[in-house]
């Protein structure tokens, strides 16, 4: 297993969500990937919010408008906490 896998069942440990099936790891880990980018943008406009979740609510934005699921959130800023100590 590589370090982007350890980070992400340790995330996925963090945030409680280790009853996944491979379908379900598979479809979360695409869409957080693909939200990266937005919640790094987040970051620099927001720096003053904790978690993406508030970042978003201060920017007027949905999880859905950058592509994730309600709970997903959570489980983004867990795997970018372990990917910055990797």
């Amino acid at each position: 297993m590589n370090a982007y896998m350890r980070a992400v069942h340790r995330a996925l440990a963090a945030t409680g969500l280790t009853h996944l099936t491979t379908r379900q790891l598979a479809a979360l880990v695409d869409r957080v990937e693909e939200a990266i980018p937005y919640a790094q943008q987040l970051q620099l406009l927001h720096p003053g919010h904790a978690t993406t979740r508030d970042r978003l609510y201060a920017a007027g934005l949905t999880c859905a408008r950058i592509g994730l699921h309600d709970d997903d959130p959570e489980f983004l800023d867990a795997l970018l906490q372990e990917l910055a100590h990797a």
